[in-house]
């Protein structure tokens, strides 16, 4: 039965849903530049996203009714809130279309409010050692690496099923390493219920990207800022009381790119505010890869990352190789983010001057 609440429901309802967004959604047209769809493509396929993951949630609360006790209580309840609130402020954008510093602005709050609500954390764990945070900056961090999140995926949400692809395997591989309980020093049903939330994430976006990768529809910021808003809250929570280099080093994919163009258009005097073409994917997309090579490039990179920190950090903390010797969770992060950036900066200096002297 928890197969058909967590897989089967969310799936079939983000599916339907999204299917109506195409008829009855917002258009996000072409702009001749950063936008390289030819005509009008409907867009807000996040509320579909979304409506599977009620949908799922629901059902879950239906066969335990614990699960809708600890939806709305904290810590979950944060996490819940903010992804919902980052959907409706994502489709207003994407209706109405609201000033980038305005959506910025509400986002902090957002984070800020969830964080309030929880997770809150006072304890990091890094090399299986506790590092106690004063309450101020544990905030601080969460709020931080939240509104990061929901930011990330929306700057990566501009090619077919790359950036709501990447967030599944993500959260696919947050949701298998909240399985053992030994992870975990709470004895709380949080992080089941946490458990629950991304598997069923992961079956919406699946139900979504059966329309997004043809092209027939976009997620949206409804989509990218919820989702990403998300995978920051699990990731948060996921590090309270598990290796927190962990769900860092699941979203090194989407999070190098991102701040390395940032850091880039810094450089060059560019402003960091206006919508552009100079990420890593969009270099790949103007030299004339097709939108499914691109997402499978940063699906294969996010499943590398999967990969390694569940048979490296996760393993040895859940003590599957007994007693350590090796800060595993440091080497994996370090090595991955080392040849991440290393690739960047290698399609940079190639890649992208090629693209410059063609005028492309």
């Amino acid at each position: 039965m928890s197969l058909i609440a967590m897989a089967i429901v969310p799936f079939a309802v983000s599916l339907f849903v999204c299917g109506l967004m195409i008829r009855l959604g917002p258009k996000d047209a072409p702009d001749g530049g950063r936008k390289t769809q030819a005509a009008p493509v409907p867009s807000s396929g996040g509320v579909g996203v979304l409506a599977g993951m009620a949908a799922g949630l629901a059902s879950l609360a239906l066969m335990a009714p614990s699960v809708a006790e600890t939806l709305v209580a904290a810590p979950i309840a944060g996490i819940a809130g903010f992804t919902v609130f980052a959907a409706l402020l994502g489709w207003a954008d994407d209706v109405f279309g609201l000033p980038a510093l305005t959506k910025l602005v509400a986002l902090l709050g957002g984070a800020a409010a969830a964080v309030v609500i929880g997770p809150q954390p006072g304890t990091l764990w890094v090399d299986g050692a506790a590092v106690t945070l004063p309450w101020a900056l544990g905030a601080f961090i969460a709020v931080g690496f939240i509104f990061v999140m929901a930011n990330a995926v929306n700057f990566m949400d501009g090619a077919n099923g790359i950036a709501m692809g990447t967030s599944l395997i993500i959260l696919a591989a947050l949701g298998l390493m909240l399985v053992p309980s030994s992870v975990y020093s709470s004895a709380d049903q949080s992080p089941g219920i946490l458990m629950a939330m991304c598997f069923i994430a992961a079956a919406s976006l699946a139900g979504f990207l059966v329309w997004n990768l043809p092209g027939k529809l976009f997620a949206g910021d409804a989509g990218s800022l919820s989702v990403g808003g998300l995978i920051g809250g699990a990731s948060v929570m996921f590090a309270i009381n598990g290796p927190a280099l962990v769900p860092l080093t699941l979203c090194l994919p989407i999070l190098i790119d991102v701040f390395l163009t940032l850091a880039w258009r810094a450089r060059h005097g560019r402003p960091l505010m206006q919508a552009h073409r100079d990420h890593a994917y969009q270099l790949l997309l103007r030299a004339g890869w097709s939108h499914g090579k691109v997402a499978w490039l940063w699906w294969g990179m996010t499943a590398i990352c999967a990969g390694a920190v569940i048979a490296g950090p996760f393993a040895s903390a859940a003590g599957l190789y007994g007693a350590r010797s090796w800060p595993l969770d440091v080497i994996v992060f370090a090595a991955l983010l080392i040849a991440g950036c290393g690739l960047w900066v290698r399609q940079r200096v190639t890649l992208g001057r090629e693209l410059l002297a063609s005028g492309r």
